[in-house]
């Protein structure tokens, strides 16, 4: 995603304060009442779900310039956790502010499309992978997808994380890209990967 542009958007964050988290600090709780959508403006935050099994399962991860918690706009209650995946700082837009500025300007409610357009291809494009039975041939399309030009894939995040986002475990994960590299298909340089085909 590119980095957040739209003015009218900047100007009604800029207003706010920056709060700092700490890696692992919650910013909100699954349950809680919904009351500001967020601009990260250095960090990532995953979103944690907390399922009736007692398991729990990261949905999204945001990043650096991206809205956060959008869904909050028309929601009474944060659907999930959000917990800081590194240190980060964030601004809060009040959920009634927020709605009001997508109503007086056609431009904030564009660019707040296009930030939720993106996110709703990159959920398909991950249930399009969970899909994929074999992990050797779920961890190599997602390599495909996250690849530069170049063939070259560099990681924002631990690989652990990776694995998750894949509904693989992290054994799981580090044997398909043993797997992938003894057949040729990658080479591994610690979190970078190149794809040789």
């Amino acid at each position: 995603m590119t980095d957040f542009d739209n003015e009218s958007l900047e100007r009604l964050f800029a207003r706010r304060p920056v709060r700092k988290l700490a890696r692992g600090e919650r910013l909100f709780r699954q349950g809680e009442p919904a009351a500001a959508v967020y601009l990260i403006l250095r960090g990532r935050l995953r979103m944690i779900r907390h399922l009736a099994s007692g398991d729990r399962m990261t949905i999204h991860t945001g990043r650096t310039g991206e809205l956060f918690a959008e869904g909050a706009l028309f929601s009474d209650v944060y659907r999930c956790d959000a917990i800081a995946a590194e240190p980060t700082r964030v601004r809060a837009c009040g959920k009634a502010e927020m709605l009001a500025a997508i109503g007086d300007s056609p431009s904030t409610m564009l660019a707040l499309l296009e930030q939720v357009t993106h996110l709703l291809h990159h959920a398909r494009a991950m249930r399009e992978l969970r899909n994929i039975r074999s992990a050797n041939d779920r961890v190599l399309h997602h390599l495909y997808l996250s690849a530069s030009k170049d063939g070259a894939v560099a990681f924002d995040r631990p690989l652990l994380e990776v694995a998750e986002d894949l509904g693989l475990t992290h054994e799981a994960y580090y044997r398909a890209l043993a797997a992938l590299a003894r057949a040729g298909e990658i080479k591994r340089m610690g979190r970078k990967i190149r794809l040789i085909k």
